[in-house]
């Protein structure tokens, strides 16, 4: 019997590896390779780990624009996966009501994000942006966030810049994507939830950045849930096996946080008087629905803050990356900041270690275009899902099926020559810029970095507005360079940050 069973393995493994060197055969100019049963699952996990968003630019570009990956044939896995401008409009606009984040996406991010309003559709959707959008637009809250800013800036973050400027030899480096993800974790939680943690101390007594690591490895892990079938995920969720096991320990790390906020600013609603002087977000939250559970508290909370840390941590660090290995642009912002800080010092506003008055910031057109061009090369969310209602058909002639996945990429978006022209890979802010020096506007359909549609994101004016106060105060003040040898390369994660970090020696300006 055993002989009968080995003759049929091997049978059926020669006609697995026919088929395989057939299908190779067929589809050698292609990146992805559609094999037998698997799909093109196999070549989805080997550039997982490799080079994940230069494989879906790949794949996007040699099928002109728009792909169908085509996954095992036992799990619901086939994704349209496009950074077709027409497509786009159709789906976040034209045909909006078709397209939710659907059931997968619920479940994918479910105990990290929970109710919160990236993960919520319909009329939750609905209330939750109504209300932040209320939120944001208060001169009050404004204010807070610029003075909250201005004070971690000159009382944490140029302190720890001045010990490592002071420092020599290999104390002199310092990792500034470290130093800026736990500055910002910092101040968003500020005008977040009231308070400052503390990831960031001077003299180098930081203390270990538990919520940093935590949202790293939710997010990477996340990654890996759109990867591979439902059922081996959840299999390994049930388990707490591999990155499931990650994402279960980090989750509580962010709980145990976030609980422990919610129940201090609950007793300091209770104990204190004129709660309006107070600007943050659960604050003004609690006031407007004093019913809200903790865990919706919580859920909008960790939807927050993850949105202004991971969106404003990675476009800073990256261009801070940039700026380091382009002294043309370096040599441009600069000149420009010079140029308002002349003005502001004439005026008696301030002095050379003084930051950019934010009346002044609409003067930095320069630096707004090496903003836009950071973002359109490296957006920080470089992937947006989404699911059909109904089935449906795309502009540009895919069927979308009932319950079907789409994925766009607007990581691949930045790099389209016929958006962008044959000079789409270099960094050129100058594409921003008209000949009468205004910012030049591009439709969201082609550049959705901030979404685009009913979706479009409620904090695009006031990210610009962080921004460029942060950029020109950090280079007014001090130069970049990268460390000899240091190779940046992205992460395979729903954020986009560098792999091993961004390695720099820093040092005062002399102005």
């Amino acid at each position: 019997m055993w002989i009968v069973a080995v003759l049929l393995l091997a049978f059926f493994s020669f006609i697995f590896l026919w088929r395989s060197i057939a299908f190779i055969a067929k589809n050698k100019s292609s990146s992805a390779i559609e094999w037998p049963v698997v799909g093109m699952l196999p070549a989805l996990l080997w550039n997982a780990t490799t080079d994940l968003h230069g494989f879906i630019t790949r794949l996007v570009k040699e099928s002109g624009g728009t792909f169908l990956f085509k996954g095992p044939c036992f799990a619901n896995l086939d994704i349209v996966v496009t950074s077709d401008p027409m497509n786009v409009h159709h789906v976040f606009s034209k045909n909006f009501a078709n397209y939710g984040k659907g059931e997968d996406f619920r479940a994918i991010f479910e105990e990290f994000l929970g109710g919160g309003i990236v993960n919520s559709d319909g009329e939750s959707w609905k209330i939750q942006r109504k209300r932040i959008h209320s939120f944001l637009s208060k001169d009050g809250f404004k204010n807070y966030v610029m003075a909250t800013l201005h004070q971690k800036m000159e009382g944490t973050l140029f302190r720890v810049l001045d010990d490592v400027s002071s420092s020599t030899g290999v104390r002199g480096e310092v990792d500034m994507q470290d130093v800026v993800s736990r500055f910002m974790f910092d101040y968003v939680c500020l005008w977040v939830l009231g308070f400052d943690p503390g990831y960031l101390c001077v003299d180098g007594r930081s203390k270990t950045f538990s919520c940093g690591k935590a949202f790293e490895e939710i997010e990477e892990g996340i990654i890996y849930r759109h990867i591979v079938p439902k059922g081996v995920w959840e299999f390994q969720k049930r388990f707490e096996i591999g990155s499931e096991k990650k994402i279960s320990l980090s989750t509580k790390v962010l709980d145990e946080f976030l609980y422990n906020a919610v129940k201090i600013k609950k007793q300091e609603m209770v104990h204190k008087e004129e709660q309006r002087q107070h600007h943050d977000i659960l604050t003004q939250w609690l006031l407007a629905d004093h019913q809200s559970t903790d865990k919706f508290l919580r859920d909008i909370a960790l939807t927050l803050i993850s949105a202004g840390r991971d969106t404003l941590s990675s476009t800073l660090s990256l261009l801070l990356w940039l700026v380091a290995t382009h002294p043309d642009v370096e040599e441009k912002i600069f000149g420009e900041i010079e140029r308002v800080m002349i003005v502001m010092t004439r005026s008696a506003r301030g002095t050379s270690r003084f930051l950019i008055c934010k009346d002044d910031l609409h003067e930095l057109v320069y630096l707004h275009a090496a903003i836009y061009e950071t973002l359109r090369l490296y957006p920080p969310l470089p992937f947006e899902h989404r699911c059909a209602t109904e089935a449906d058909v795309l502009p540009s002639g895919h069927k979308v099926h009932k319950g079907m996945r789409m994925l766009f990429s607007m990581y691949s978006m930045g790099r389209m020559e016929e958006t962008w022209g044959k000079d789409c890979m270099d960094f050129k802010p100058e594409r921003w810029i008209s000949d009468e020096g205004n910012i030049i506007h591009v439709p969201s359909q082609k550049f959705m970095t901030f979404l685009t549609g009913p979706r479009t994101c409620l904090g695009k004016a006031m990210s610009f507005m962080l921004l460029k106060f942060m950029v020109s105060s950090i280079l007014w003040n001090y130069k970049f360079e990268m460390v000899e040898g240091h190779v940046v390369k992205p992460t395979p994660s729903m954020v986009l940050s560098m792999k091993d970090g961004l390695k720099m020696r820093v040092s005062k300006r002399k102005v």
